[in-house]
């Protein structure tokens, strides 16, 4: 069996892992959650269903949602990014293409939008939404959504939609993002909210106010970050690697810096060219990585096992098209 990770942290990969409906393929995998029962959710760019729904064992459970055009035409989304699970059942969803985030049954009837289709707020003008990545749900109800690719800001909204408050604005201090790309809320600690700070490498965490507590550096542009049930942290990071964290910060375990063929002429093609933003650390991936390596994580969740999820925008990103890989199951050993 080939492992992944460092010391106590040995992760084996699943081959196989989702058993799709004949025919159905994962373009890519923008997000991936899990729910309290470990059934998984892959935000997809497919052709069949945006959301795709499996139980534990990787049994194809349910699917929907249109990909590709304008609301008007009964089109679901433009451009899927982040997908999140409130303590309800319901499902929030990003949408970078029409600068909107959406709450959905499990069955996927639209329950609320937030934000008017095809229509973005002025860039860095901190009013929602310029291209929206992500979005959490707090223990009272309200969700915070990540304003990433286009305003660094994180806008809390209270369960109807109402805005409350935001915070940010773009630069390196604290506080400030560049390209806050996801954000999670830990529930079981007073709903810390922690945002994944692409562009600054670092994870930021603060109170559910908005107000700033301190940061985790020496990420490789941080994508995502998820809370396990060991309280240890898990960091997708864009850079082909994924990072184990304690709830200090420590690096416990990280994979995926070494094993993989780099591009390292490459490593700003395809990024937003603001001067203040770093290129990639590495390059990019330039084949094919195999079981267990990654091109380009993009979205991460952890099941009650501690079992890790790991999905990719492989395709847009690297040119890669990782197929049954674009959304990884790992075990630990």
């Amino acid at each position: 069996m080939v492992t992944f990770g460092s010391g106590d942290y040995q992760y084996a990969p699943v081959e196989g892992f989702f058993k799709r409906p004949q025919g159905w393929t994962f373009v890519e995998a923008a997000d991936v959650a899990v729910d309290e029962e470990d059934n998984v959710y892959v935000l997809n760019r497919g052709a069949y269903a945006a959301v795709m729904i499996f139980d534990k064992d990787g049994l194809y459970l349910d699917g929907w949602g249109k990909i590709g055009g304008r609301p008007e035409a009964g089109i679901d989304f433009l451009i899927p990014h982040g997908i999140s699970l409130g303590p309800d059942g319901s499902i929030y969803t990003s949408d970078t293409g029409d600068h909107t985030v959406r709450r959905w049954t499990k069955e996927g009837k639209l329950l609320l939008t937030i934000g008017t289709p095809m229509n973005s707020a002025p860039e860095q003008s901190g009013k929602p939404f310029n291209r929206p990545t992500h979005l959490t749900v707090a223990s009272n109800g309200d969700f915070y959504a990540s304003d990433g690719y286009g305003n660094s800001h994180i806008h809390c909204f209270d369960p109807n939609g109402q805005l409350r408050f935001s915070w940010g604005g773009h630069g390196s201090g604290p506080g400030q993002f560049d390209t806050v790309h996801s954000v999670f809320i830990d529930t079981e600690d007073g709903d810390k909210v922690y945002a994944a700070d692409r562009y600054n490498n670092r994870v930021q965490f603060f109170t559910p106010r908005g107000e700033f507590l301190g940061e985790w550096t020496g990420l490789n542009l941080a994508n995502a970050v998820r809370k396990g049930p060991d309280g240890n942290f898990y960091v997708a990071e864009l850079d082909h690697r994924i990072s184990v964290l304690s709830p200090d910060g420590e690096l416990l375990a990280r994979w995926g810096d070494t094993g993989v063929e780099l591009d390292a002429t490459n490593t700003g093609d395809g990024l937003p060219t603001s001067p203040s933003r770093h290129p990639m650390i590495k390059g990019k991936v330039k084949h094919e990585p195999g079981a267990g390596l990654f091109a380009a994580p993009h979205g991460i969740a952890v099941d009650s096992k501690g079992s890790i999820y790991v999905a990719e925008v492989s395709e847009s990103f690297a040119n890669i098209d990782r197929g049954d890989r674009s959304v990884q199951k790992f075990i630990r050993v």
